[in-house]
């Protein structure tokens, strides 16, 4: 392993020291330069600009690059939709000799692709939802293992003591998850 323990420091560690925060008036790249950085349209109108070295973006615990109220889309979608339906069946059931059928379908009209957008949102958050469980556990796992992760300056490994297994810091995400496989590499 590392043939210096001064130079050993715990990944987690190294990756918050390797990762810098600047908060004001910044402009975000519209691109995502770092494929571990989010960009600026998936955080929102954030005026927050991280910067990782490259050993931190090798180190980096994988994370999902989408933002938690993307999962609820669809269901903010079917809201709308009830609301403005609601509005219009009961500006259509004001008029004179409006009837039923008239008032409850012809506001799909135009909440028809609100409608439309909201399920698929919802049944396809559903999946997403359904993934992300199925992987919950592998996820823990790997967290579990990429924590007691350390890193060495002098020799550029990381390595997981007691393992007796080292690898360059750019194969971390294929290290951590390598339990998938039929258990840790070795």
């Amino acid at each position: 392993m590392c043939k210096r323990s001064d130079q050993v420091a715990a990944v987690p560690g190294v990756v918050a020291a390797g990762t810098t925060y600047r908060i004001g008036r910044v402009r975000m790249a519209a691109t995502r330069d770092i494929a571990d950085l989010p960009t600026a349209p998936s955080l929102g109108a954030s005026k927050h600009l991280m910067s990782r070295t490259q050993l931190a973006v090798w180190l980096s615990f994988p994370s999902r690059h989408y933002t938690a109220w993307t999962r609820n889309q669809g269901y903010i979608l079917l809201g709308i939709a009830a609301l403005v339906h609601l509005v219009i069946a009961l500006v259509i059931a004001m008029g004179k000799d409006a009837n039923w059928p008239e008032v409850l379908l012809a506001p799909f009209c135009l909440t028809g692709l609100f409608w439309g957008f909201g399920l698929l949102f919802v049944v396809g958050s559903a999946g997403a939802r359904k993934r992300d469980r199925a992987e919950a556990p592998a996820r823990e796992q790997a967290l579990a293992v990429w924590e007691n992760l350390f890193y060495c300056g002098r020799d550029n490994i990381a390595f997981e003591p007691g393992i007796g297994v080292s690898f360059h810091p750019s194969e971390t995400r294929e290290y951590i998850f390598g339990f998938r496989h039929g258990g840790r590499k070795k």
